[in-house]
């Protein structure tokens, strides 16, 4: 990490950090698991889609970690597997997303792999249309302030939305509605933007002429942008604080955007050797936030070897007991293939006024987190 060894020992360690032993445990086990997926696919079992996360683990970690399960609400995307982890899914889970299995807490094997979700702690499923999801959050941020002090919602836990996609997703119109919105309603919402240079072999410069796409948004009524090293564990970890808390004092629109590396393809149906040559790939795995955060913790005297050697074995025993566990975990049953394809039929009825409304004031509309809960809470695969 580009921090002295002074500095470390003396830098007071933002709130939401975990403790140097669960970070380094998170961001290796996470490793493990995007190492193998691909392996899953060769022999397979499964994991048709895999789009790795190295080179963004560091911003990962840290909004996963941000996130407080049960409270906030996250709506991730597919390159998120570190986001997942440290936000409540075990690697378990994570491989049984991966190769469709029937205990699959995101969708019963229903979903495609890489769609990491899990109802039960507010980690929700997202569809294949990139960074639509901000509406989503968008939409779920307005109920969260309208609807304060519902059972579902109750008066002081000010929950936060996070929204995370990469730079060339903000090209989408969806974000700029959705951030517009958010703007103008001052709604508790958090966008990350995870900027690795490619649009899958796009790169950057042909998406926008800002070096950093969040600056595209920048002349929204309190927009405030935290512009940060993706690979800087604690740097991510701070400004993740910084922004949940401007979220949740309804100051405006805090975008995060944190300048990654992608070390591998795009995803398993990508070659990043046709259009990177081997010069661009050795400095992009120079740049890998692991070693750099590794190294860090030995030289700040952070964790001894023998304390990293020990994470990482707790680590790679967690990581196989998932390993075996899904690969004889059972596929879902095809007789259920039509199940929860549709939703149950519902009756419109007149819903109270949100706290604060006058006599005669439009209604806002219904909120999408009471829907949320009465609704996907019905779901088998959702209780888990």
């Amino acid at each position: 990490m580009p921090r002295t060894k002074e500095k470390a020992k003396a830098a007071k360690l933002p709130p939401n950090y975990p403790g140097h032993d669960k970070a380094w445990r998170l961001l290796f086990l996470g490793r493990l698991i995007d190492n193998e997926a691909p392996n899953f696919l060769r022999k397979a079992m499964g994991w048709s889609y895999h789009a790795p996360n190295a080179g963004h683990d560091a911003i990962q970690l840290a909004l996963g970690c941000t996130f407080r399960a049960g409270v906030d609400h996250l709506f991730p995307y597919y390159r998120d597997l570190t986001t997942a982890l440290a936000a409540g899914l075990s690697a378990r889970e994570i491989i049984l997303n991966g190769l469709s299995r029937d205990e699959d807490v995101a969708g019963g094997g229903r979903h495609m792999s890489n769609h990491f979700a899990k109802i039960s702690i507010n980690l929700h499923n997202v569809s294949s249309c990139v960074s639509n999801h901000i509406q989503h959050a968008a939409g779920l941020g307005r109920a969260v302030k309208y609807y304060t002090g519902r059972p579902d919602n109750p008066v002081g836990q000010s929950p936060v939305v996070f929204a995370s996609f990469g730079e060339s997703s903000a090209s989408e119109g969806y974000v700029f509605e959705a951030l517009n919105g958010i703007s103008k309603e001052r709604l508790p919402v958090v966008t990350v933007i995870q900027d690795n240079g490619y649009g899958i072999s796009v790169p950057k410069r042909d998406q926008t002429a800002n070096e950093w796409s969040a600056d595209n948004f920048a002349g929204l009524d309190g927009a405030k942008i935290w512009h940060v090293d993706g690979r800087d564990v604690i740097a991510c970890f701070e400004a993740m604080h910084e922004a949940a808390e401007y979220a949740r004092a309804g100051k405006g629109v805090p975008i995060v955007h944190a300048q990654c590396v992608r070390i591998g393809s795009h995803s398993n149906s990508d070659n990043h050797s046709l259009y990177r040559d081997e010069h661009e790939l050795e400095q992009a795995r120079a740049r890998d936030p692991l070693p750099i955060f590794r190294k860090w913790l030995l030289e700040s005297g952070a964790l001894s070897e023998e304390q990293l050697a020990a994470v990482e074995a707790d680590a790679h025993k967690e990581f196989g007991d998932a390993y075996e566990y899904g690969e004889r975990a059972p596929k879902p049953d095809p007789a259920t293939a039509l199940e929860f394809i549709f939703p149950r039929p519902t009756s419109p009825h007149r819903s109270n006024p949100s706290p604060g409304r006058k006599a005669g004031e439009a209604a806002k509309p219904p909120t999408n987190q009471g829907w949320l809960s009465s609704n996907i809470s019905k779901t088998p695969k959702a209780a888990a």
